[in-house]
């Protein structure tokens, strides 16, 4: 594995932006959101989904930097 690919940004298909995304607005829909930011909730919620959905788990950092 790449030295990048185990930092920074998560690299993600086009249908792997979408789930992520649709994951986003599910969150913010269900007020994990209190400012500009997700909350621990809203985070641990993205992050469940997206491997549940998709079988990779995404970690905070590369939550953050998405």
């Amino acid at each position: 594995m790449k030295n990048s690919q185990l930092q920074g940004k998560a690299c993600l298909t086009r249908e792997m932006l979408h789930i992520f995304c649709d994951n986003c607005i599910k969150t913010i829909e269900k007020d994990m959101r209190p400012n500009m930011h997700f909350d621990k909730a809203g985070r641990e919620y993205i992050i469940s989904t997206f491997k549940d959905q998709v079988g990779n788990a995404l970690t905070k950092a590369k939550l953050k930097n998405k």
